[in-house]
């Protein structure tokens, strides 16, 4: 990383991979059970293709999403999301097969009168109980989704001869308690809808992974609740999980270059380090750590504020939603000198804005321990 030009995006494809087999691995305790990449986390062909060729599946939010899926070879794709609300989108996904799960009612009385007596999938918006209700779970306040047992629902599938084939939720971070609650009311949903096959959780799995032996006992129990269901209904079913964040995002780094350094500034009362790139424009969401690239083990370290070189007022790193500007724990720098910016595998680039005109970020893999720039990288092989 010593080499790149700043500001640029490095995705360390090496440990990506590793950290992939290992939820692969966790997955596979729950027999018919997947792992696919939520495609909103990543548009970088190169990335996807080793994501792909490791046996992941895709699930995608737009037509281009699914046209970029289906381009790097995933062999599994699923789709949901609002924007798949017109006739040519519909058209699109039944050309390739796809079975698109419906985020609202209204979206759902548009493929029965496109597409009458079709399959469908369902996405669930869930009231979770408030012993599991945390501030990174979306529940009952999802804007996505309809419930369950609403008449309207039941209405609409029975006018248009729908048969739902998928139930979809994704409720934020999902602890394993979480999870469990969820696949057993799911499994009672998916009892009262005969044509039910799968059941797709998203994603939530930096949460999940908090400890990995709950997440595995939770997966273990999962397949024993799948299995007593199987057995009781006689009827197939396959669970999906589709994380973003947690397959890339501790894998990418933000490597920039130090602008300017204002020691004290009068109001934030802390030093304000400039970089020559913008977390306005490509890290809404990031809470990285900071750590200057030339001397890895520097100390001591203090709270200051990280900014972007836009001119917007609340450049800074790790807002994420914040109101206050946050102080982030790191060593002492000098102008010149770069710094690595952690926790950027992910969305960096789905979510760039181009405020300025400053331009796009370069981008990188380490393959085989080997840097890539991402327009040369050779091709993922199988």
């Amino acid at each position: 990383m010593l080499a790149v030009p700043t500001p640029a995006l490095v995705y360390d494809l090496d440990n990506a991979l590793r950290s992939v087999g290992r939820m692969l691995e966790d997955v596979s305790l729950v027999s018919g059970a997947r792992l696919n990449v939520a495609l909103k986390s990543c548009h970088t062909p190169s990335v996807l293709r080793h994501l792909a060729d490791a046996g992941l599946g895709a699930d995608c939010a737009s037509v281009r999403e699914v046209d970029l899926a289906v381009s790097v070879g995933f062999h599994e794709v699923s789709a949901t999301g609002p924007s798949f609300s017109d006739e040519g989108a519909l058209d699109r996904l039944s050309e390739t097969g796809i079975v698109v799960d419906a985020t609202s009612i209204d979206q759902l009385e548009l493929i029965g009168a496109i597409q009458p007596g079709s399959n469908v999938g369902l996405r669930l918006r869930l009231t979770i109980p408030e012993a599991l209700d945390t501030a990174n779970s979306f529940g009952a306040n999802s804007r996505f989704g309809v419930v369950a047992t609403d008449p309207a629902v039941h209405a609409v599938l029975a006018r248009h001869q729908l048969h739902v084939t998928r139930l979809h939720l994704h409720t934020g971070q999902m602890s394993p308690r979480l999870f469990l609650w969820e696949l057993r009311y799911t499994l009672t949903i998916a009892e009262s809808l005969s044509g039910v096959e799968l059941i797709d959780f998203g994603g939530g799995f930096y949460d999940f992974y908090a400890d990995r032996a709950k997440a595995r006992r939770a997966l273990q129990t999962a397949d024993e609740l799948l299995g007593q269901w199987r057995e009781r209904t006689g009827r197939p079913m396959a669970i999906r999980f589709e994380p973003g964040a947690a397959v890339l995002g501790p894998h990418g780094y933000l490597v920039t270059t130090v602008q300017s350094i204002e020691p004290a500034h009068p109001v934030y009362d802390a030093e304000v380090v400039q970089v020559d790139t913008s977390a306005w424009n490509y890290a809404p969401w990031h809470l990285p750590v900071a750590v200057p690239l030339d001397e890895l083990g520097r100390q001591p370290r203090a709270p200051r504020l990280i900014s972007g070189n836009t001119l917007y007022e609340n450049d800074f790193f790790g807002m994420t939603g914040r109101s206050a500007r946050p102080l982030i724990d790191m060593a002492s720098v000098s102008v010149g000198e770069r710094l690595v910016l952690t926790n950027a595998g992910a969305y960096t680039m789905t979510n760039r804005r181009d405020f300025n005109l400053l331009g796009n970020l370069r981008e990188y893999l380490v393959v085989d321990d080997t840097l890539h720039p991402v327009d040369t990288e050779m091709s993922a092989t199988p």
